[in-house]
Protein backbone atom coordinates (compact mmCIF):
# COMPACT_ATOMS: atom_id res chain seq x y z
CA UNK A 1 0.00 0.00 0.00
CA UNK A 2 1.36 3.41 -1.35
CA UNK A 3 0.82 6.46 1.01
CA UNK A 4 0.46 9.64 0.05
CA UNK A 5 1.75 12.68 1.67
CA UNK A 6 -2.21 14.10 1.82
CA UNK A 7 -2.76 10.47 4.31
CA UNK A 8 0.19 12.02 6.02
CA UNK A 9 -0.71 15.79 6.81
CA UNK A 10 -4.56 14.55 7.00
CA UNK A 11 -3.17 11.94 10.23
CA UNK A 12 -1.55 14.68 11.52
CA UNK A 13 -4.47 16.88 11.33
CA UNK A 14 -6.17 14.18 13.21
CA UNK A 15 -3.92 14.61 15.71
CA UNK A 16 -4.07 18.15 16.40
CA UNK A 17 -7.80 18.24 16.87
CA UNK A 18 -7.67 15.50 18.81
CA UNK A 19 -5.44 17.08 21.27
CA UNK A 20 -7.25 20.75 20.89
CA UNK A 21 -10.18 18.62 21.51
CA UNK A 22 -8.69 16.85 24.75
CA UNK A 23 -7.86 20.75 25.78
CA UNK A 24 -11.27 22.43 25.29
CA UNK A 25 -13.33 19.39 26.81
CA UNK A 26 -11.13 19.71 29.88
CA UNK A 27 -11.23 23.47 30.53
CA UNK A 28 -15.03 23.71 29.79
CA UNK A 29 -15.94 20.28 32.22
CA UNK A 30 -13.72 22.08 34.62
CA UNK A 31 -15.09 24.83 34.85
CA UNK A 32 -18.51 23.76 34.92
CA UNK A 33 -17.56 21.00 37.45
CA UNK A 34 -16.62 24.21 40.03
CA UNK A 35 -20.10 26.25 38.71
CA UNK A 36 -21.91 23.11 40.17
CA UNK A 37 -23.52 24.05 42.81
CA UNK A 38 -24.68 27.51 40.97
CA UNK A 39 -25.82 25.91 38.18
CA UNK A 40 -27.67 23.41 40.56
CA UNK A 41 -29.51 26.84 41.93
CA UNK A 42 -30.15 28.41 39.10
CA UNK A 43 -31.58 25.33 37.46
CA UNK A 44 -34.30 24.57 40.37
CA UNK A 45 -34.82 28.39 40.47
CA UNK A 46 -35.91 27.96 37.11
CA UNK A 47 -33.94 30.60 35.34
CA UNK A 48 -32.52 28.90 32.40
CA UNK A 49 -31.38 32.28 30.71
CA UNK A 50 -28.87 32.94 33.68
CA UNK A 51 -27.76 29.20 33.51
CA UNK A 52 -26.91 29.19 29.65
CA UNK A 53 -25.59 33.12 29.69
CA UNK A 54 -23.37 33.30 33.25
CA UNK A 55 -21.46 30.31 31.93
CA UNK A 56 -21.72 30.53 28.03
CA UNK A 57 -17.98 30.16 27.72
CA UNK A 58 -17.85 27.06 29.24
CA UNK A 59 -20.26 25.68 27.26
CA UNK A 60 -18.99 26.64 24.30
CA UNK A 61 -15.76 25.36 24.96
CA UNK A 62 -17.42 21.85 25.13
CA UNK A 63 -19.27 22.14 22.24
CA UNK A 64 -15.89 23.13 20.44
CA UNK A 65 -14.19 20.05 21.87
CA UNK A 66 -16.85 18.00 20.70
CA UNK A 67 -16.56 19.59 17.23
CA UNK A 68 -12.78 18.77 17.15
CA UNK A 69 -13.29 15.48 17.67
CA UNK A 70 -15.40 15.73 15.26
CA UNK A 71 -13.14 16.67 13.09
CA UNK A 72 -10.63 14.72 13.83
CA UNK A 73 -12.12 10.85 13.11
CA UNK A 74 -13.24 12.67 9.93
CA UNK A 75 -9.25 13.78 9.24
CA UNK A 76 -8.63 10.20 10.80
CA UNK A 77 -10.71 7.83 8.50
CA UNK A 78 -9.67 9.66 5.10
CA UNK A 79 -6.39 9.08 6.03
CA UNK A 80 -6.66 5.12 6.69
CA UNK A 81 -7.76 5.35 2.97
CA UNK A 82 -3.86 5.28 1.70
CA UNK A 83 -2.15 5.28 4.90
CA UNK A 84 -1.11 1.62 6.53
CA UNK A 85 -2.73 1.21 10.38
CA UNK A 86 1.52 0.37 11.18
CA UNK A 87 2.22 4.02 9.89
CA UNK A 88 -0.97 5.74 11.38
CA UNK A 89 -1.39 4.12 14.68
CA UNK A 90 1.59 5.33 16.35
CA UNK A 91 1.34 9.04 15.05
CA UNK A 92 -1.91 8.98 17.15
CA UNK A 93 0.45 8.99 20.63
CA UNK A 94 1.33 12.13 19.30
CA UNK A 95 -1.33 13.88 20.75
CA UNK A 96 0.11 12.31 24.40
CA UNK A 97 2.48 14.59 23.91
CA UNK A 98 0.92 17.68 22.66
CA UNK A 99 -1.99 17.77 25.24
CA UNK A 100 0.83 17.26 28.28
CA UNK A 101 2.98 20.19 27.35
CA UNK A 102 0.18 21.74 26.43
CA UNK A 103 -1.45 21.09 29.80
CA UNK A 104 1.91 22.15 31.34
CA UNK A 105 2.21 25.06 29.81
CA UNK A 106 -1.13 27.02 29.28
CA UNK A 107 -2.18 28.47 32.56
CA UNK A 108 -5.69 27.72 32.65
CA UNK A 109 -5.08 24.40 32.23
CA UNK A 110 -2.73 24.78 34.91
CA UNK A 111 -1.07 20.79 35.48
CA UNK A 112 1.87 20.65 36.67
CA UNK A 113 5.37 19.88 35.31
CA UNK A 114 6.71 15.84 36.52
CA UNK A 115 9.72 14.04 36.09
CA UNK A 116 8.12 11.08 35.61
CA UNK A 117 5.36 11.67 32.74
CA UNK A 118 8.48 13.91 30.72
CA UNK A 119 9.99 10.55 30.85
CA UNK A 120 7.45 8.43 29.67
CA UNK A 121 6.57 11.57 27.32
CA UNK A 122 10.80 10.43 25.94
CA UNK A 123 9.98 7.21 25.40
CA UNK A 124 6.10 8.22 23.73
CA UNK A 125 8.64 10.09 21.03
CA UNK A 126 11.24 7.17 21.51
CA UNK A 127 8.80 4.32 20.51
CA UNK A 128 7.00 6.87 17.19
CA UNK A 129 11.04 7.11 15.93
CA UNK A 130 11.42 3.25 16.34
CA UNK A 131 8.36 2.07 14.31
CA UNK A 132 8.15 5.46 11.98
CA UNK A 133 9.36 3.72 8.79
CA UNK A 134 12.52 5.77 7.40
CA UNK A 135 14.09 5.61 4.18
CA UNK A 136 16.63 2.97 3.81
CA UNK A 137 20.18 4.24 1.88
CA UNK A 138 21.41 0.74 0.93
CA UNK A 139 18.95 -0.20 -2.33
CA UNK A 140 18.20 -3.64 -2.69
Amino acid sequence: MKHHPRSLLLALLSVVFISLAQLAMKWGMTQLSLQYPNLQELWHSAQYSALVTNYLPYYISVIIGLSFYALSMLCWVMALKHLPLSIAYPMLSLSYVIVYVAAISLPWIGEAFSWPKALGILFILAGIYLVFPRKNNKQG
